[in-house]
């Protein structure tokens, strides 16, 4: 059986058309991320047993995305260092499938926190009381009030770390433990750590077809599909340069992408670059726009391009991303920021 944090990989490197097959991926365990403000994340913030801050490994495969962080709610972020989020029936990913914890499962994990000697309080958090949290913090935001229910949200034990206690020690003694969804360091540098100049730069992320995928768009059969043409290629940079929302485009190979990958994760995560080779990523044209929020039409019109996987719009990324540390929750980017493409 695959491990929660695998799943996760695989979403995001399907998402990313990556060819690399996650089948042969080993197991992963508490991996680092450096959350950045496209957070390499590909939209995707899911309901998995993985610190958040390194949730979705495989997005390095595109850079991006809004020119500011938006912060994790203040009172959370002081009141409690770390969240462990549990399983709930609106969880249909492993390792919740769909399924409450349970009262035992519940008592289990808070024996565990409760026994740790790095933690120095534990309070417990409902689904009620995440949920009028959770309507006090987006008042504002009919449509995402709209979508969500209070059954929706997990409830959570929420920790404060003894000064100088081992955070990474309090993972690793979670991990595994039946009932749990995820778990949030809200110290993490790699949560708190601002973008680079070239993380702000590209919004849009255009992943081409490649030789093999399994992406649909690419008339993916059992032989998987065919890679990009050079005259899609041509025919896709033509489109971009034409769009008038388009600020800047530039096309990257295999190989720059792989430089790239390694850059960000060869520290922390070695395993998995020694797993990836060039030819495992997809070559791909990144977009900067004149204004970050009208990309959609562009989206849109780049889906239905030949040759073309996937691709990612980076707008709504910091929001999400927001919703998951804070709730435990993802919503799609049409919920959260409509118009966002």
């Amino acid at each position: 059986m695959s491990s929660p944090v695998e799943d996760r990989l695989r979403e995001a490197l399907a998402e990313a058309g990556a060819s690399l097959d996650p089948a042969t991926l080993r197991p992963l365990r508490a991996p680092e991320r450096r959350w950045r403000v496209d957070y390499r994340l590909l939209g995707v913030a899911a309901a998995a047993v993985v610190v958040l801050a390194g949730a979705a490994t495989a997005v390095a495969l595109g850079t991006g995305g809004q020119d500011d962080v938006v912060a994790v709610a203040p009172e959370q972020s002081e009141a409690a260092e770390m969240a462990v989020f549990l399983c709930s029936k609106a969880v249909t990913t492993a390792p919740c499938s769909g399924r409450d914890a349970t009262p035992q499962q519940v008592e289990g994990i808070e024996a565990v926190l409760r026994g740790l000697p790095q933690v120095n309080e534990v309070s417990f958090e409902d689904q009620a009381a995440a949920y009028e949290r959770f309507r006090k913090s987006y008042a504002g935001n009919t449509a995402v009030l709209d979508a969500v229910k209070a059954t929706d949200l997990p409830p959570s034990f929420h920790l404060k770390i003894k000064k100088g206690g081992d955070r990474e020690q309090v993972t690793q003694s979670l991990l595994g433990l039946e009932g749990l969804q995820a778990i949030v360091d809200r110290a993490s540098p790699d949560i708190t750590e601002m973008p680079t100049a070239d993380d702000l730069k590209w919004q849009i992320s255009v992943f081409l077809c490649d030789e093999g995928t399994r992406m649909p768009t690419c008339g993916a059969g059992r032989d998987g599909g065919k890679a990009a043409t050079a005259a899609q290629k041509r025919a896709i940079d033509k489109l971009i340069g034409a769009a008038p929302q388009v600020a800047e485009h530039a096309f990257e190979s295999k190989e720059m992408a792989y430089e790239r990958f390694k850059e960000e994760f060869q520290e922390s995560n070695p395993a998995l670059v020694n797993a990836t080779k060039v030819g495992d990523l997809p070559e791909a044209f990144r977009i900067a726009l004149k204004d970050e929020m009208e990309g959609g039409e562009v989206v849109e019109r780049l889906k239905r391009q030949p040759g073309v996987a996937t691709v990612v719009y980076q707008a709504c990324v910091p929001a999400r991303r927001t919703l998951s540390i804070d709730f435990g929750l993802d919503l799609p980017a049409s919920t959260m920021c409509p118009g966002a493409g």
